[in-house]
């Protein structure tokens, strides 16, 4: 297959397209269960629907410029001066034609739970990341001023053109009121200052009243702005996630009935901020939290992190998109499995349909998916093969490995011409040579290798490790790679991947068959004897062990393309088996010891 075919539009792709375009258009707050099991590169597609997003968003921002000749403002340079001014002397409004607006900004915020499984509470690390990485967007000085000033209350709807109003005391402006102090303030300061020492010898009498009127707005104006900063610097110092630390840590936090409904404050606070930071930009604001690897964590502890996404980022003005990306039968079981939940989930399929407002189920691997993902890991393993070196005369040309580790040495040669190996090695063709080979073999679109490989990422990164450490392993020990072609060599590699516990029965058979040999002196089982034929014939014995291997069975893939690999496709022979078994590093030698306890005491 080659390099374009590679990179053209899969399935993944196409499903990745529709899911961003949906999510540029889905009212918030909005929860995707990103459904896809284990291995299935669901963090591959998460990139690419971030990627398609970022397209559609840059696209809409053009369209909308276009149509209002309205560029959206910075909180940069003069732009951020004039965000403090609004933070605290206005407040925002939701105009019709704010929501009418479709430019868009996306941020992506990722928790992997993982990192906080051993915390007691794994939901508070979610709000804990959600309130850290909105910080550090935004800035930790426009947070601060929210937060200190108190915005708690939901940003207001208005029929008016206005975006933008005054907060107000007692009806009057915040600004005119600060204002007016300070150049009050001033002016008297300045009178008193240049004329007072000439009234006070002249014996008026209001000297002392206009010094204590100047001075006293001087002091307001300054207690005032100092009170501000301290709160500001305060909240700096002390950020939302300090704060939830600090409450987390007391002792009696399970029995603070109000702990919830503070943590829901903050997030309201910084919903609210949110909304501040859209009107002044002109545009709307998603957050989009990606949340990983919840699948790996506790029953309860996964259970809490669902209703902290249920009860905390649902509000209606919310501007949360939640990606769930999780294998849903491992949470579905889970949450049946809670003790939070005994008498409450007993279905948990009903449970996540409750919290989840968009399933989206990733659909099976197709086969142009699959040979993407090979070729993608192979070319990663190529990246640490060393090139030929180029011809003296060609100063342009760099190894890149070289070129970022230059002291480094390379853990393969190879050649750089495909039809060519890089070098002889006391006349033998080197590593590099059969593992370039092998890889071909692998990701060859005409080929039926790739048929066998499971709809795995991480899987597939597997095999093409076990393939080059194999190969290596067996140039070393002097091993006839004649007599063992790389398509071949890919294949074992692949049947010992798929189904260590058949292959290792198999292996268990042919040893007992060659000691009972010795003892009889009598031949069983040959040396062209195809492995298939052998399964079969044991096929009884195995279902006499069949359910005290239950769990290694488990291992396994599909019983019946087995029996099409080694029947049909790949017709190894007992001497080819027993010649690379000595090579086969991914089969762990342990399924066939418990298989030989187990036939020893049927015995």
């Amino acid at each position: 297959m080659s390099r374009d075919e590679c990179n053209g539009q899969t399935l993944y792709d196409s499903y990745a397209t529709c899911l961003a375009r949906a999510l540029c258009y889905v009212p918030t707050p909005m929860t995707v269960g990103l459904y896809a099991p284990w291995g299935s590169g669901i963090n591959c597609l998460l990139q690419n629907i971030e990627k398609q997003i970022k397209i559609e968003a840059l696209d809409r921002e053009k369209k909308e410029l276009k149509r209002l000749q309205e560029k959206p403002r910075v909180a940069t340079g003069f732009g951020f001066i004039l965000l403090l001014w609004y933070l605290v002397f206005l407040k925002p409004q939701i105009t019709e034609q704010h929501e009418k607006r479709k430019n868009v900004r996306f941020i992506f915020i990722q928790f992997s739970a993982w990192q906080f499984a051993g915390s007691d509470k794994l939901w508070a690390g979610l709000i804990t990341t959600l309130c850290d990485d909105i910080k550090n967007q935004f800035g930790c000085i426009p947070t601060s001023i929210v937060r200190a000033l108190g915005h708690q209350d939901t940003v207001q709807r208005t029929n008016s053109n206005s975006e933008w109003v005054s907060k107000t005391i007692l009806g009057i402006p915040v600004w005119l009121i600060f204002t007016s102090l300070l150049f009050l303030a001033i002016v008297l300061a300045c009178i008193v200052s240049v004329y007072g020492f000439t009234l006070s010898e002249m014996g008026n009498n209001y000297v002392a009243a206009a010094e204590g009127v100047g001075f006293g707005l001087i002091g307001i104006s300054a207690l005032m702005t100092i009170k501000n900063s301290i709160m500001v610097g305060k909240n700096m110092v002390v950020s939302q996630k300090e704060k939830m630390k600090t409450l987390m840590n007391k002792s009696d936090f399970s029995s603070q009935l109000g702990f919830m409904n503070d943590v829901k404050q903050e997030v309201k606070v910084l919903t609210n901020f949110i909304h501040y930071m859209a009107v002044f930009e002109r545009r709307k604001i998603r957050i989009v939290l990606k949340i990983m690897s919840l699948d790996r964590c506790t029953p309860d502890k996964i259970v809490g992190v669902l209703d902290a996404m249920n009860i905390l980022l649902s509000d209606p003005d919310a501007p949360f998109i939640s990606i769930l990306a999780v294998d849903p039968s491992i949470i579905v079981a889970c949450v049946e499995k809670s003790n939070s939940l005994k008498g409450i989930a007993e279905n948990g399929y009903e449970f996540l349909n409750r919290i989840v407002s968009l399933p989206f189920s990733v659909p099976q691997m197709d086969t142009q998916t699959k040979l993407k993902y090979l070729q993608r890991i192979v070319d990663g393993k190529n990246f640490l093969m060393e090139e030929n070196p180029p011809p003296k005369q060609d100063f342009g040309r760099v190894n890149r490995f070289q070129k970022h580790f230059p002291e480094s040495s390379p853990l393969i040669t190879v050649s750089t011409e495909s039809n060519q190996p890089s070098m002889q090695r006391n006349g033998k063709l080197t590593p590099g040579y059969y593992i370039q080979q092998a890889y071909q073999c692998l990701t060859d679109m005409d080929g039926d290798l790739h048929e066998y490989v499971e709809e795995n990422f991480l899987l597939m990164r597997r095999i093409v490790n076990i393939i080059s450490v194999m190969i290596g392993l067996m140039m070393e020990r002097n091993f006839q790679m004649s007599s063992f072609p790389p398509q071949k060599i890919v294949a074992w590699v692949i049947l010992a991947s798929n189904w260590p516990c058949r292959l290792s029965w198999i292996w268990q058979c042919w040893e007992d068959a060659e000691q009972r040999s010795e003892l009889n002196e009598e031949k069983e089982i040959d040396d062209k004897m195809l492995l298939w034929t052998i399964y079969e014939n044991s096929s009884e014995k195995f279902n006499t062990i069949k359910s005290s291997i239950e769990k290694l069975l488990e291992l396994d893939g599909d019983p019946e393309i087995f029996q099409k690999f080694l029947s049909i496709s790949y017709k190894f022979t007992v001497k080819e088996g027993q010649s690379i078994i000595p090579f086969t590093i991914n089969l762990d030698q342990s399924l066939k010891r418990k298989m030989e306890v187990l036939l020893a005491r049927k015995l």
